[in-house]
């Protein structure tokens, strides 16, 4: 079996707009979806195939896996032409040892849709652009000379509700199999308005989260800058219910955290802040052993033992204050 050309992309917004629009570029290409603790077991993976293409997007380099991801990209036949299309941070002699191997696309500020669209531009029709301002409104990378640019060109207003109407439904939609095919739908050109599924699960989303902002209101927990909220009654909104923390506790950093056996999950939220989450998740976890997190500056995530995580909330709650004098 040989696979022409591979797409790997991560299965938020960000991820799937940027992965449509490499979509765009390589029609016939196989897509799959990934993240950064399993991006290099899925590389091993595809290395098998001897791809011609491959593009990855939206995947963020695990530091503590580094190594393990050049493995993977080493396994790659030469003639393979691997696009690395990211806007996490990421180390610089990461990033200098990472472009030895794979032709690199990263900068920081813009989402990874707008990159994508950018490394591919001359290749790409007029709906891409929108797809790339879509993702750009759903990751918060909205302010960027190239979306301000293109915004110019449309109603604003609506490429944010349709933008939206993808946020929302992908709090409820299928993610390994209805998000392939949304993948498949946007690089085609279909506007979410048009998808009549996609509009009833944007709808359920929405009242869905109202009732989790009411539930995390009434739930939330403080602990000096940090409020938090543990498992909440209902999967995925992870990232929404940690932004309700944050302003049902007046606190800068807002936490939604789900606990399975002995680990813990969370995402992370500022909130009126501008610490940077990368970086304190960087310092605090560590000294949390078998802890590992990352992200952007007003976004990220984190899982570590279960029994840390009070250490973990002590620690950060005192690098904010910190941070704050």
């Amino acid at each position: 079996m040989t696979e022409d050309a591979v797409i790997v992309s991560h299965g938020d917004l960000d991820g799937i707009t940027s992965g449509a629009i490499a979509l765009c570029v390589f029609p016939s290409a196989h897509f799959y979806f990934s993240k950064p603790s399993q991006i290099a077991n899925d590389l091993y993976r595809i290395a098998k195939y001897r791809p011609s293409v491959v593009s990855v997007s939206d995947i963020a380099v695990n530091a503590k896996r580094f190594d393990t991801l050049l493995r993977a990209l080493d396994r790659f036949p030469t003639s393979t032409k691997i696009h690395w299309i990211d806007h996490h941070p990421i180390k610089s002699s990461m990033k200098k040892e990472l472009s030895q191997r794979v032709d690199v696309f990263h900068e920081i500020g813009p989402c990874a849709a707008e990159l994508v669209y950018r490394r591919f531009q001359s290749s790409l029709t007029d709906h891409a652009a929108r797809l790339a301002l879509y993702g750009a409104i759903g990751d918060y990378c909205d302010n960027t000379p190239f979306v301000k640019d293109h915004l110019e060109d449309y109603d604003k207003r609506t490429l944010y509700l349709e933008a939206g109407i993808l946020v929302q439904a992908l709090q409820e939609i299928d993610y390994r199999n209805a998000s392939k095919d949304l993948v498949r739908e946007l690089s085609l050109g279909i506007e979410p308005s048009s998808m009549n599924d996609i509009v009833a699960l944007a709808i359920k989303a929405t009242r869905i989260e109202h009732e989790v902002f009411r539930y995390v209101t009434a739930n939330s927990r403080k602990i000096g800058p940090i409020g938090y909220v543990l498992d909440i009654p209902i999967s995925g909104y992870r990232g929404k219910s940690a932004k309700f923390s944050a302003f049902a506790t007046d606190s800068q950093i807002g936490i939604s955290a789900r606990s399975s056996n002995d680990e813990i999950d969370m995402s992370i939220r500022r909130r009126r802040s501008t610490i940077d989450l990368n970086s304190a998740l960087d310092n605090v976890l560590s000294d949390i052993p078998n802890a590992q997190g990352g992200g952007h500056p007003a976004a990220a995530g984190a899982s570590m033992d279960k029994s840390d995580f009070p250490k973990f909330l002590q620690t950060l709650s005192e690098y904010v204050d910190k941070f704050s004098k």
